[in-house]
């Protein structure tokens, strides 16, 4: 036991240290609370703040913050703290609105090929492709030349019409003979086998030419596109050969043959294989950060301003990875695409802070931009708030190359009928070099919204050499343009919240692409779900007035489900059977609206 003196300076010592350790966090506390007024309660856009914002978001670190990974995860966590600092309300209490996608596909443990006889080894002598169904087939092979049905202005074969390859597998040359530039629309493994599939095959086997790869490489599994319902395999030509021995051919030997013009080799080759594909659709996390500011007019206050940005890149590029450097495994930094417009967000949610704006502003950065605007569209799928109460989207994506002629481009002025009048009167103070566009659709998380009849703005200054490469790092970046960038849209920002009225939306060109379709072909004039999964058809999000789809009666809501009588599963269903339509054609598009199935007659 401790005698009274020493109990004495023992509960002295503990005081003192209790006391130092109090001290130690107070002033902790207080730094932390003088850090975050600093940020929280400056106003000025400064590029100082943009760019202690940028090292991070396009530093090494992230590894080029490719959704789904560790790297993803932390920085949804710092966009959010940033947010908090600032003082806004948090959606969901930590600001992330997560949601799942297919990161990845790969090949599973249980892929098998065999002739009875002989026993493949999967990796080595053969691979399921990325659109390959998980199935079990045991049939006989028919060899398809190259696999092609076509019948248009430039080409026309059928390397189908002297076989029945119903319910059996098929086995297709890859690429095209002599790699006529005639045949680049046909040519692709998945559209081969879309053209076998509406033959009735059971399965395909692909195997590569000479000409077309020399080192006989399997084919990688880095596409995510869906299923396409029937077992799809690629073969290396040792096994080719042993299927083609029982009809004594070499893939090398019809190679050959078929690049004479006109020339087709079809026939069955009497031997059965057996396979099983195995292919794993491996889903991962990420999300969108969403943080409110409240109006500080209560009659104003529940109607919304969005402003956002994609915060995803590319992660480190490769194949698959829309890259422009596919060959170049590196961290691919996403500095101005899409770093840039995340930065300033986060400055305009601090500069709002010390402001009273009317209405409410709702700051966002959007996950999975670069795979498709999945984050935007899971925003307006399952908005944080009201979605009838959002009154217009803003929406930054590559604003950090202001070239020297000030040149800024400002997309969706059309989609509201102040918008044009509002950033005229606005940059009298800013003196860009205005280039201004009517149309609410493009390439960025904007379209979502625009889907949604809701106006929209787009601030970019455009695409660059640099862009999807290694080289889209800081040091590429004009930060004093960025912050006179930043600036401007605050300013438009803090207009539109304060104005009397809300802003009136108006169509402004197609929600979907003005491109002629998919590789050159028709569209229809619809903005396809290109989100949705699974082979329950394609949702309609919206459908432009004037066009095929709206003349022949397609509605937003309606999922295509047929085009001819031929099955639409996906989005790449919709697309492949587009291709095979030119303009002038009738076709039968079956859509189905609730519980009911309409065949509507589309003159393309």
């Amino acid at each position: 036991m401790l005698n009274k003196k020493s109990e004495y300076l023992w509960r002295l010592k503990s005081k003192i240290t209790s006391m130092k350790i109090y001290i130690a966090v107070l002033l902790t506390g207080i730094l932390y609370i003088l850090n975050s007024c600093s940020s929280r309660f400056d106003p000025a856009i400064t590029v100082s703040d943009l760019k202690d914002q940028l090292e991070f978001l396009a530093g090494d670190s992230l590894k080029g913050r490719y959704p789904g990974t560790p790297e993803d995860s932390i920085l949804l966590h710092h966009i959010a703290s940033e947010f908090k600092k600032c003082g806004l309300e948090l959606f969901n209490k930590n600001g992330i609105q997560e949601f799942d996608f297919i990161a990845s596909i790969s090949a599973g443990k249980n892929n098998s090929l065999n002739t009875g006889k002989i026993r493949f080894t999967p990796g080595i002598d053969f691979t399921p492709l990325s659109f390959s169904s998980n199935d079990t087939l045991d049939a006989t092979v028919i060899f398809a030349g190259y696999g092609f049905d076509i019948s248009s202005e430039k080409v026309t074969r059928n390397d189908y019409a002297s076989v029945d390859v119903n319910r059996k597998w098929v086995l297709i040359l890859r690429g095209s003979p002599g790699q006529s530039q005639n045949f680049s629309s046909f040519e692709g493994d998945f559209n081969k086998a879309m053209v076998a599939r509406d033959k009735g095959a059971a399965g395909v086997i692909f195997v590569s030419g000479l000409s077309f790869d020399k080192e006989d490489n399997l084919a990688n599994m880095k596409d995510t596109r869906p299923e396409i319902g029937i077992p799809c395999i690629h073969v290396r030509r040792n096994v080719a050969d042993l299927i083609l021995a029982s009809a004594k051919l070499t893939t090398e030997e019809m190679e050959k043959k078929l690049t004479e013009p006109g020339k087709i080799i079809s026939t069955d080759l009497g031997i059965n294989v057996i396979g099983i594909t195995d292919v794993l659709r491996n889903r991962a996390k990420s999300g969108n950060v969403v943080a409110i500011l409240k109006g500080n007019n209560p009659e104003l206050s529940d109607e919304f301003i969005v402003i956002g940005a994609h915060h995803d890149h590319l992660g480190k590029g490769g194949t698959g990875s829309s890259s422009r450097n596919p060959d170049t495994t590196a961290i691919h930094y996403g500095a101005d695409d899409n770093a840039s417009g995340v930065a300033a967000v986060l400055e305009l949610a601090q500069k709002f802070t010390t402001l009273k704006p009317e209405r409410s502003i709702v700051f966002t950065t959007f996950g999975a931009e670069e795979k498709g605007v999945l984050g935007s569209r899971y925003f307006t799928e399952h908005s944080p708030v009201p979605l009838e109460n959002i009154m217009i989207m803003l929406n930054m994506d590559m604003i950090g190359r202001l070239k020297p002629d000030s040149s800024l481009q400002v997309g969706g002025v059309g989609t509201s009928t102040s918008s044009p009048d509002i950033i005229k009167k606005l940059n009298e103070n800013y003196n860009f070099k205005l280039q201004l566009t009517t149309a609410g659709f493009g390439p960025s998380d904007h379209a979502s919204f625009y889907a949604k009849d809701k106006p929209v703005l787009f601030f970019t200054t455009g695409v660059h050499m640099e862009y999807h490469t290694p080289g889209d790092n800081i040091s590429s970046l004009n930060m004093e343009g960025l912050s006179k960038i930043t600036s401007f849209i605050g300013d438009v920002a803090l207009y539109m919240a304060d104005l009397d009225s809300t802003l009136k939306f108006q169509e402004a060109g197609p929600k979907t692409s003005e491109t002629r379709g998919y590789r050159g072909k028709i569209s229809l004039g619809i903005m396809p779900d290109m989100a949705a999964e699974g082979k329950n058809g394609l949702g309609v999000l919206a459908v432009t007035e004037g066009k095929p789809a709206a003349n022949g009666g397609i509605k937003r809501g309606d999922v295509i489900i047929a085009i001819d009588g031929k099955p639409v599963g996906d989005i790449y269903e919709y697309m492949y059977r587009l291709e095979q339509l030119k303009i002038g054609d009738v076709a039968v598009v079956t859509v189905k609206r609730g519980e009911e199935k309409i065949d509507l007659i589309i003159q393309l």
